[in-house]
This record gives structure tokens, sequence and C-alpha cells, in this order.
């Protein structure tokens, strides 16, 4: 016994020792001072400007809803944008490719692969019923309390303008780019992007355009990014997940509500449904994960970075952190989400069939087809039809790098518009327009250049969706320097 108490000492000891020496090594934080200060730009002359863009109510509804409304309005944005950036406009083609917008200033250097700037022009609605609840008109664009409020000021209408800004800017000094800039800038991203970015990836493969590196909406600056951090981290998305809608259709016997049988079609669906969600998709922190809380751990204090430092040994202790938090746990597994169900006529008729609709949001570690047998093994009931619903479905983006030349040089930028701030991986847990050019773009990344509160997250597509004018001068120097150097 003894013999054995010495052991698990020992063991105990080499164990503390290492989760010590870890900890130790976690390298400090580098300092936050660069070599290039942030270009200026005069905010609040952007903030009027996105400002004058908010009150086009440029509003995707789905299901070709109020599509001629949206339409006017998308055509009076892009005539207003010609007005307010000729510069901008000389020096870059313009294409309208139905009523989205694909503009290319051609660079120098022909033989160097071209780079993608995102931003969409649509936005999605007000909740019927919440407009009162606004400090300010979702579409009066108010400049007050040193915001612009509105409806797409974060999503997506602060990118745009700051890329109309940025290049506008570099345009009036007669800049010319060293390699070909193209500019992308949807219709209807808030409904999946089939007729808009799908269409315009579609027209630039057929003429064999490869982009070097995308970069779209996605990650953001997050001022408060995890318990212990104080300061802000920049967070780019170098990957977002799949999207996939599954119809589970459950038969049953119809007939009379005052005999009814034990095959029914409602009941059969509940537990269809139940099964599904309890049949959850495996979980773990995967290497972007571990990537990012690498980044974050030098920032800490020391109890949470010997945790994020020794995940060998804590790992299960920060899963069961991560999972009990909805925004972290969906980074970390393919989500199960019932959004609608639907059956019956009338109270005293038995349907013959009930319908549920449930949205998954694919983890890289699964497939649009792995989801789908997965979901047909969990109900296992032949009276179930699980139906794919295929209009806006697509698998897990690959991951891109952001240490090799195109993310080394996305991190370098970011770093230098904002201060030497830190840059951590993530992946969006929602879908992008970015995701119709994978294929024909060597990385994509994602990256709204502005800072956000915690609260600031459940404005997007929420309540009093703001953007702070401090924020938006600093967007347009990021993206001037991107203009600059990329090379």
């Amino acid at each position: 016994m003894k013999r054995v108490l010495i052991g698990a000492t020992a063991v105990l000891v080499l164990v503390v020792a290492i989760v010590l020496v870890r900890t130790a090594l976690v390298a400090a934080p580098p300092p936050l001072a660069v070599s290039a200060p942030p270009i200026g730009i005069n905010s609040m002359d952007v903030a009027r400007h996105l400002a004058a863009a908010i009150r086009f109510k440029t509003i995707s509804y789905g299901n070709s809803a109020h599509e001629a409304e949206k339409n006017a309005q998308l055509d009076a944005l892009r005539n207003w944008m010609e007005q307010t950036y000729p510069a901008f406009h000389r020096v870059a083609t313009r294409e309208i490719i139905g009523k989205s917008l694909l503009f290319t200033w051609k660079g120098k250097d022909a033989h160097a692969k071209p780079i993608l700037l995102m931003a969409h022009m649509d936005v999605v609605p007000v909740v019927p019923g919440t407009a009162k609840d606004w400090s300010h008109d979702p579409f009066s664009g108010d400049i007050a309390d040193g915001f612009v409020w509105g409806r797409g000021a974060i999503d997506d209408k602060g990118c745009l303008i700051a890329l109309l800004d940025a290049a506008e800017r570099l345009a009036e000094s007669g800049f010319t780019p060293e390699r070909t800039i193209m500019f992308a800038f949807g219709q209807d991203e808030e409904v999946g992007g089939s007729e808009g970015n799908a269409n315009m990836a579609k027209v630039l493969a057929a003429r064999h355009v490869h982009f070097a590196w995308v970069l779209d909406e996605g990650g953001a600056i997050l001022n408060e990014p995890f318990p212990g951090v104080q300061q802000p981290v920049a967070f780019i998305a170098v990957a977002e997940k799949g999207y996939l809608t599954l119809q589970l259709v459950a038969h049953g016997t119809g007939g009379h509500s005052s005999r009814p049988t034990s095959d029914l079609a409602i009941a059969r669906l509940s537990d269809a449904v139940r099964k599904v969600v309890d049949h959850p998709f495996a979980s773990s922190i995967d290497d972007v994960q571990r990537e990012q809380f690498s980044t974050l751990a030098p920032y800490m204090p020391f109890f949470q970075r010997m945790i994020l430092a020794n995940l060998w040994l804590t790992g299960p202790i920060v899963s069961n952190m991560l999972e009990k938090n909805p925004e972290t746990a969906a980074m970390m597994h393919t989500t199960i989400a019932p959004t609608m169900i639907s059956g019956g006529i009338k109270d005293n008729v038995l349907p013959p069939q009930a319908t549920a609709t449930i949205n998954f949001r694919l983890h890289q570690r699964d497939t649009i087809e792995s989801v789908i047998e997965h979901v047909r093994k969990a109900i296992d009931d032949p009276r179930v039809d699980v139906r794919a619903l295929t209009e806006t479905q697509s698998e897990a983006s690959k991951v891109s790098d952001l240490h090799d030349g195109n993310g080394a040089f996305i991190v370098h930028a970011v770093r230098e518009s904002f201060n030497g701030i830190p840059v951590a991986p993530t992946v969006t847990t929602g879908a992008t327009d970015s995701r119709h050019y994978m294929a024909i773009a060597d990385d994509v990344y994602r990256l709204d250049p502005f800072h956000m509160d915690p609260d600031d997250m459940s404005r997007i597509h929420g309540t009093n969706e703001r953007l702070a004018i401090s924020d938006i001068g600093p967007a347009v120097g990021f993206y001037m320097r991107l203009m600059q150097t990329a090379k």
C-alpha cells in the first residue's frame, strides 16, 4: 500500500509539474505598438453615408414576397452609390447581374490572381410589432448618441459603405492597385444568395477567374471575448458551417377525431422530432478552437491560462463549459433546430400526415449525406419520410489558414489597422455569401472590422441595430490598407 501511495504521489507531482511548466511556457502578450500607424479617417463623414444607405429599404422577405418593392430600392441604392462615389465608378468597371453589383478595378500586374472584397446590400425585415421597441425608427438612419441607428447598420451596410468609402478615397488619390481587386455586392444574402452572389460566382467561374483570397462578413472585433481577457481581440472566421434543412413527413391513419386509432400522424411526428433532438452529433474541441485558445491564453489571468494551456488534461472540463453556452456550443458540433411544424386542417379531423422542419448547421466533421443518414437512423421509422430541402443547402466550408501567405497578410493588415490587436481564428455558425466562391478561391476569410460589445450581437437581426461612429473610420482605414498593400 505504501508503494501505491508513493507511486500515486509521484504521478500527481509529475502532473502538477507538467501543468505548471506548460502554463509558464505560454508566451507573454506581444506589444501592441506596430510599425505603421492606423490610417486616419473622419468617421462622421462616413457615418452620413451609412445613414443614407440605411434609408433604402432593401428588405429580403424570402419566397419572392415584396420583390418589386425591394428591387426598386436596390435600383435607388445603386443610383445613390454612383452619385456618391464617382471616382470609384470611374476607375472600376461595373456589371449589374440581376440586381447585384460586380466591380472590377484592374491592377498593374495582369498575371497576379485577383482578390475579392464582399458585402451585401439587402437586410432582414423588422419583426412585425417590434418597431415601437426601437430607440430610433429602423430605417431612419438616425445619427445620435455616438451611433448610426437602423436595420443593416452592422449587417451588412456598415461593411458595404466602409468598402466604398475606402475605394473612393484611393481612387481620388490616383491610386492603382498592384493586383486586380473585385467587389461583389449581393442582393439577397439574407435569403441564401441564389440570385446574387451564386450567379456572380457562376459568371466568374465561366470566365476562369480564380481569386487569391476572398474577404466577406463573418468575424468581428470583440471587446470582451472571453472571461478575464481585458482587451479587444479580432476574430477572423476561417470557415463557416454548412447548411441543411430537412423535412420530416409522418404518415398515419386519417379519420374522425371521435374514433382515433393508435396510428396517429401527429404523435408519430412528435416522436420523430424528439428522437432527432435526443440524438446529438459528435462534439469536441476542434483545431480552430485550439488555436483560438492558444491566442487568447496569454491575455488571461493565471488560472484560466493554466486551464487553456493544458487541454490534454482539462479538455473535458472546457468542453463541458462550452456546451453550457449556446453561442460556444454551436461551434463544437452540428446543431439541430426544429423550426416549423404543421398538420391537420380542423379540430375534429385526424390528419393522414404531419410535417416538421428541422434546420442543421453542419460542423466541418459532418456532411450533408452523413447528417441525413444520422437522422434516419435516429428516427428508425419507415412511416416517417426524411426529405432534404435543396434550395439553400451547402456543405461545411474548408478551413483557411491564418499562418500561410494569404492568412498572414490579412492578420498583418488587421494588426496594423487596429493598434496591434491580437487576432484569433473562429468559425462562423451562420451562412455567408462567401460560400459561393469556395471553388474559385485559394482562401476565404470573414471579418466585420468593427468593435462589438456583448450586447451588440443580439442587435444583429434584432432590435436597435446600430454601429458606433467611432468604429466606422478605422474600418475604412483597414480596407484602404488591404487594397494598398495587396501585392
